[in-house]
Parts: C-alpha cells; structure tokens; sequence
C-alpha cells in the first residue's frame, strides 16, 4: 500500500511502497494466471470460475505469466519454475470499466507498481479499456469470451430485465447495456434480452456463425446462472414468427410496433499507421519527449541501457521502451509518463498504452521491427538454431518443415506450362528448369508419394500444388490470364490442392526444390528469341550469357542471368556460357563447397562445362570468354570495399513470435479488415471464416469450407493488403498462398503447436447448436408459427445486384424510409427492386405473402403491387 505521496508531483514516493499481500502470495519464479479486483485500497482475489467477468464500474488487475516462447490464458495452472536459466515472460494488465470513476483508475495505476516492484520491474504493462482491449488481453478469454456486467457487483444490477450486445471477434465480448432500447440494435450483432422467464438471443442478419454461436453459448450460460425457464431465437426482421406468449413477453420491452434495427455499422477507415519514435528524459522534474525517427524503426534505434523512448504507432498502441539499466523510478512512473504523452497529444483516452523493459520485449513490440535479435534481461544474446535440415527428415516433421517451407523432397511428377497471349503451352521436361523473366509459368506438382508415414498416411492434407511464377518483365496480360488458367487447373484438380503465386526472385524453397535447386532465370530481352504470341522458343539460348548461382542448397539455388552492372563478392560462383558454346563456371575466392557443387549441378544442364577458381584463370578460359567477359570481370571483382552479401530471402531464420494470424472481417460496405488473433491455434480457424497466415516470407489465405464464393475472389487482394499494411516495410510481391479447409500443406499446419485432421468432423455448427435449442425432444415448431423461414448465418451481405436468388442477403431498411424521398436512398439501393430490401415481417406486412411467393408471380403483376404499395 502506498502511503505518501510527494506534493509536487502528486506521485507515490518509491521508497515508501509497501506490496499488497495478495501480491505477495504470487512467486516470481512461477507461472500461471491471476485476476484481482482493485476495491478502493485492497485487492480482491477473484476466483477461476469468475475469470473473464468484469463489472463496467470496476477495475482489475491481470497477472499472466508463462515460460518464453508458449502462451498464457485463463485456464493455466500455476506452478514453480525450478529450470535454471528457464526465462519466463510476466504480463501485468489493468483493465478499466467504461463507467470507472477516476479515483479507482488511480488506484489500479499504484497498484500495477506494487505488483511491479514485487517481480523486481521484470514485466511488461498494458493499459486495457473496456471495448478496446489488446490483442494479448483478449488471446486470455478465447475459449468463453468476455461477459461484462453494468455496476461494481451482482447487487448492483436486478437480474432482470437485461439487454446484451455481443460486439467484435476472437473473442467476443458480451457487454450489458445501460437501457433496453431498439437503439441498442444493428443487424450486424447479436442480442441476449434477458427476462424472468424468457431468455432470447436476437441474431442479426448480417453475423456469421462465429458470433452467433457464441450469442447461443452465453445464452445458455446465463439461462442457467438465473434459472430461466425458457431460451428463444429471434432472427433479424422474422419477429412476427414468433409464437403470441412470447411475442406478449418481448413486447413487453421492446415494442415491435417501434421496431428499427439500424444497417451493420461501417468499419471506420484507418488512416495509415506511421511509427514515431521519441527518446524521453527528466529535466528538472519534468519528462520531455523529442522525435528522433518517423518511418521504419530498427533495433539499433533502441541506444542506452539507461535511455527511455516512446514508439508512438497510434491509433495502434503507443508503447514505452525503458533501458535495462534505467532508474528503478523511471520503470515505476513510466506508464504514467505514456499516459501523459497521450494527453498532450491529444489522443483518444483509450489508445492502448503499455511500458516494455529491455531485454524483455513482447512478440507485439518486437514485430514493428524488421529484425530483431533477442537478448536476455542481462543482455546475452539468445542464439538461434544455425543448423542445417535435409529434406527428407523435414517431412516427417511439421515443425521443422514450415521452418523451411519444405512439404517434401521435390521429387514428384511436375508439369511447366508457358503462359502466352494466345496459347498455354507445356514444356518438354528437357527444358522445363529455364524460365524467362518476360513470361509467367505454370508449374503442376503432384505431391512425392514417398513421404508417407509407416502407417500409410500422408503428412500432407493436400496431393497437388499449382504455382504461377511471373517474371518481373511479363506483361500484364500475360499474368491475367496466368491467373485464369490456374483457377481453371484447381477446379479440373477439384481437391487436395494448394495455389501459390509467386514473383521472379521471391521463390519459395518448396519451389526451388522441385528444380533441384537448378532453375535458370534468363533476361527475356534477347533478340534470338521468339516474341509470337508472347510464347518464348526456349530450345534456343541466347548466344552468350552470365549467370550468378544464388544459394548453396537445393532449395534456395536457382542461376540468374546478370549484367556487368552486378555487384561482385568473393563469395559468389558464376556459369559463363561463351560464344564459342563452351560452359565454364567461374568460382569466387571465398566461395564454398556447397555454393561450386550447386553450380555443377546448374551447369550440367547447359553442356559440358570446366570449372576456374578466382586468381588461377587459364590462357583457355579469357580466350574463350572474350573481351566482353574479360571487362565485366575486371569490372567487377576491382571494388575496393567488399561488401556482405544481401542473402536469398527463402529459409529465413525461423521467428514464432514475427509468424501472425489474421482473421478476415468482409463487411458489405468499406473497406474489409484483419484483425490480428494473438496466440493462435488450429481452434481459430473457424470454417465459416478467411484467414491470413503471415509467416514472414510467405502468406498462406487459409478458406473454410462454409465461407461465400465472392468471398474467395478477394483472397489474393486481402493478403496484398496485410502485406502493404505491416508496420514493417515488405515485398509486395512475395508468395501467397492459397489453403482450403482440411487440405492443408504440412507447411502451414507445422506453424500450429498441435493439429487433429479429424477436429473439423466435429467442430460445433451453428446450425446443430440452434437445432438442439429450437427442438430439444426432435419435434416441435421450437417457440415459432409453422412454415416460418430460418435465415441461413451470413459472413458478409451483398448489395442489390439484380439477382434474386437470397431474400435474406440484401440489407433491410425501414418501411417509411422506403418509401421516402428517393433522394435520400442509400447508393446501394436499386429503386426498381426496393422490395428486396423489407424485411421478412414487412414484407409479408405489405404483400399478405412471402418473398418467394412474390417471386413465382408474372412481373407485371409485382410491378402493380409494388406501385399500389408505394414501393416503385
């Protein structure tokens, strides 16, 4: 407890801090987790089965701690590390109702630095407000989501009548409202209006089976907690179906006659993230920020063991950084000094805020930086794993194999297809490793055989590959249609197949290693070929050429040709091919082993070849090479600074915490969203939802098999977007991949800590759960009139496009706004088909019959009705 405050400032005096007790009971060498409520000034410990309740009056403190590299939420059971040198990762979170008076803010703040103080200030801190909470926060509550109470206690609030609204994903969150009100609705959410004896859960029509699953789950949960008789399901403009006692009951607080659901809300659009950077200091008493960097950051912008610095990526977090050796004062008043910075920029009062040490960084920091090399709180170096993997021992390995992007040897059957304006044509398996950069390829890959397990199963959910490459050269044309005919290739192949696109020097090493690490890649300007149709004659080789040998391993070599403008390194290897037709492969002073027998192996390929060392040149081989060569290797190896090779970028050195999942939110309108799911596993992926893997050098859109068709079309631009998106500057034009639910490559599944093929075979349905409520002995109407229509759950809603088939996809719209002014119609709405958009009850309100029944009459006769009815 904190007992004196020094005057001036208005701060606790750190020598004077006495730790709670209940913070006391916690080891610092343990794991687990733990929430406290802050009341005035003492901790309430709150037990496990209240974790993920929160009252909107209250705050509460949030311990979660694991060991390095795992992750924490509610149901981790604590225990004592006694593993020396075991580096364990401590969260400390305070969360803030939405009605918490200031005096209780204040006492959360003292109390997260008497927690603090306890762990020796070897922790990181967020700032969470309700409806805003991080990512980490919410990874803690996935499995039940978040239940959010009005007042400071059960006493507060009468159990009934109640209204919930279920907002946002991964988890959701269930959070009372202050007044039971139509206002409270939009058909983008789901609604619980709790009553004595009827519990109903409201579900808007624009909500996908996540969110509604999760209305059906709370909804049980409550039912019991209250002991409700009855659970009913309302859908979206059905709520004339409902049986007349239930109807009397809902009527009785929210008046159908008033009924008005507003639209799904937009998503806002967020402007671009831009990373600031300030380093900090305390003058005179006074803390003061000075913008040192805008733009990309870099480790190395971190200086000082004793500085301070404030990464400023609003509206994202805004996070301290404090020195390992700063001030033990300037660990305990850093989350106030951030707040303040938040003040004064005028900054939203809920723009998350979190302090982080030195030398314990989270996974959040760390990916705003392109690279990042960890280092302990005592500044040693955490080295990485340097070894090598054969492919082979890969396979039967998940991990190791989305490590290097391997799903096997490369030694099954592939098909090169060339992409031209006027044909698609196969190549000849002789020459199918020489790819020109003016021209897209298609590559066909039956996945090796040879890679089963001893029981007969494949480790690959998936049989073919298809991947279009494009050179950097290509026409546009050329990869439209290259796209075409892979989407055509994948629905002749129907399953078990993966698409990957991928750019000329983004090739992934799964890709390489179909080649044997022996692709060529020539400039497609060279007069001796073809230009007809767009269909390079790759029988023909330019009459001379240079080629630079990247990589060392079958799955990251390939041989592209270069000019003289290339910048040399001793490390290198080159292939000559000379106009006198003889190959000579040209190796550098420094280069290795592996690097000349990778050029070998190029060169066989190209004829008979001899091999040079750098220094030890024949009379035969300047004689050969000629005059050109002879000045381009002057040229070239004459730089007097040698300077590091920039690496291939495939097999990047493997990071869990930089690998991110996203799940898609696809609104009708605006512009669709990723929302980042922290500590993510095979759970997450739910199939009625699109989800982006980013795993550093590849991006894998992963499709449930109960997402729309026009959803899959917007794959390709959702992972452009993620990767324009990232705080860190990336290729646009690296690999994306394409994964169906339960054909899944071992490359994607081996970024998940455990995968069970059998987990989608009896994943929850929405459908099941509803039918289970609806129909609890089998038969029944459930609560509704007979014949009354259920609308299928829905992930995104389309706007009027002249079709007819889905009554319930068009948004709904007021009767009186209908027919109003034209002019104040949204630009979505067709007037010619105004009806589409009633909903079901209005419909039938207006018409005395169903939307399809409408439909079957001729269309001059729904013309005539929709003008007596002032809807044409």
């Amino acid at each position: 407890m904190i007992k004196n405050l020094s005057p001036d400032q208005k701060r606790p005096v750190y020598e004077d801090i006495k730790i709670d007790t209940a913070f006391r009971k916690i080891s610092p060498r343990s794991i687990g987790f733990h929430i406290w409520r802050i009341q005035n000034d003492h901790v309430e410990t709150l037990p496990k089965e209240q974790y993920g309740t929160f009252y909107d009056e209250c705050t509460y403190v949030i311990y979660a701690a694991s060991l390095a590299g795992t992750y924490c939420d509610k149901n981790t059971i604590s225990r004592e590390i006694k593993t020396p040198g075991a580096v364990i990762e401590r969260n400390i979170h305070f969360w803030l109702g939405a009605n918490i008076t200031p005096e209780r803010s204040k006492s959360a703040a003292y109390k997260i630095i008497e927690l603090d103080l306890h762990l020796d200030h070897k922790t990181t801190q967020f700032r969470e407000s309700q409806g805003n909470e991080g990512i980490r926060f919410l990874s803690y509550f996935k499995d039940d989501g978040i239940l959010v109470h009005s007042g400071c206690d059960p006493s507060s609030t009468p159990a009934e009548p109640r209204l919930y609204q279920i907002t946002g994903t991964a988890p959701q969150r269930c959070v009372q409202q202050k007044t039971i009100s139509w206002q409270c609705f939009n058909s983008g959410q789901v609604m619980i209006l709790q009553t004595a004896n009827v519990l109903f859960v409201w579900i808007g029509r624009s909500t996908g089976s996540t969110e509604r699953i999760f209305g059906l789950k709370v909804g049980k949960r409550l039912k019991e907690q209250h002991g409700i008789v009855e659970m009913a399901i309302v859908d979206d403009g059905y709520e004339q179906s409902m049986t007349a006692t239930r109807k009397d009951v809902w009527n009785g607080y929210l008046n159908l006659g008033k009924r008005f659901v507003k639209p799904m809300p937009l998503t806002p659009t967020v402007s671009d993230q831009l990373l600031k950077l300030y380093q900090c200091d305390t003058v005179n008493g006074v803390f003061r920020v000075e913008l040192v960097k805008t733009g990309a950051l870099e480790q190395a912008d971190l200086y000082g063991r004793d500085s301070i610095y404030i990464v400023d990526y609003f509206p994202g977090a805004i996070w301290i950084w404090i020195g390992r050796s700063s001030h033990k004062q300037n660990r305990a008043e850093a989350m106030r000094h951030v707040r303040g910075y938040v003040i004064k920029k005028g900054y939203p009062a809920s723009t998350p805020v979190a302090r982080v040490i030195d030398g314990l960084e989270p996974a959040e920091f760390v990916s705003l930086f392109p690279a990042w090399t960890s280092a302990d709180i005592n500044g040693n170096t955490v080295k990485g794993m340097s070894e090598k993997f054969d492919a082979l021992t890969l396979i039967q390995r998940p991990r190791l194999a989305a490590r290097i992007q391997l799903m096997d040897d490369g030694s099954g059957d592939a098909v090169v297809y060339q992409i031209g304006v006027d044909e698609v044509k196969e190549i000849p398996t002789k020459y199918a490793k020489t790819f020109y950069s003016g021209n897209c390829y298609a590559v066909h890959y039956q996945v090796a055989c040879s890679t089963e397990h001893a029981n007969g199963s494949l480790p690959n959910s998936i049989r073919n590959v298809v991947y279009l490459w494009c050179g950097l050269n290509a026409p546009h044309e050329h990869r439209t249609i290259g796209e075409a005919f892979l989407t055509e290739l994948c629905d002749h192949l129907k399953k078990n197949v993966v698409q990957v696109r991928i750019s000329e020097g983004m090739e992934p090493p799964h890709f390489l290693q179909i080649f044997k690490g022996a692709l060529i890649v020539l400039n497609a300007q060279d007069p001796s070929l073809e230009q007809a149709g767009g269909v390079v004659n790759i029988r023909n080789y330019p009459t001379s050429f240079v080629l630079k040998v990247v990589g060392n391993t079958t799955y990251s070599c390939k041989a592209v040709q270069v000019s003289s403008k290339t910048l040399y390194y001793p490390e290198d290897c080159y292939i000559l091919k000379a106009p006198d037709n003889e190959v000579w492969i040209w190796c550098g002073q420094y280069s290795t082993g592996d690097s000349r027998e990778m050029a070998k192996s190029i060169a066989g390929h190209l004829g008979e070849y001899s091999l040079v060392m750098e220094g030890n040149e024949t009379d035969e081989f300047f004689s050969s090479v000629g005059e050109k060569f002879l000045k381009q290797l002057k040229k070239t190896t004459t730089a007097g600074n040698v300077i590091a090779p920039v690496p291939m970028n495939v097999a990047h050195t493997w990071d869990h915490a930089a690998i991110a999942l996203y799940r898609c939110q696809l609104p009708e309108e605006g512009k669709p969203t990723l929302r980042q799911i922290f500590g993510f596993t095979q759970h997450d992926l739910r199939p009625d939802g699109v989800f982006l893997l980013d795993a550093g050098n590849i991006v894998y859109v992963w499709i449930g098999d109960h997402t729309l068709p026009e959803e899959h079309a917007q794959c390709w631009e959702l992972a452009k977007q993620l990767i324009a998106s990232h705080p860190v500057q990336r290729d646009t034009s690296m690999p994306i991949a394409t994964v169906r639910q339960a054909e899944e490559p071992i490359t994607f599944v081996g970024f998940f800590d455990t995968w069970d093929k059998k987990y989608y075979e009896t994943c929850v349905l929405y459908e099941n759960l509803r039918a289970e409520i609806d129909y609890p002995n089998g038969v029944g109407a459930g609560g509704r009139l007979p014949g009354a229509p259920i609308p299928v759950p829905r992930s995104s809603v389309r706007s009027d496009d002249g079709s007819s088939d889905d009554f319930d996809r068009y948004q709904k719209y007021p009767l009186d706004m209908l027919r109003g002014d034209p002019a104040n119609l949204p630009a979505s709405i067709n007037p010619t088909r105004k009806e589409v958009h009633l909903t079901h009850d209005d419909f039938v309100t207006v018409f005395s019959m169903t939307y399809h029944e409408f439909e079957e009459l001729p269309k001059w006769k729904q013309v005539e009705l929709k003008k007596q009815r002032k809807l044409f």
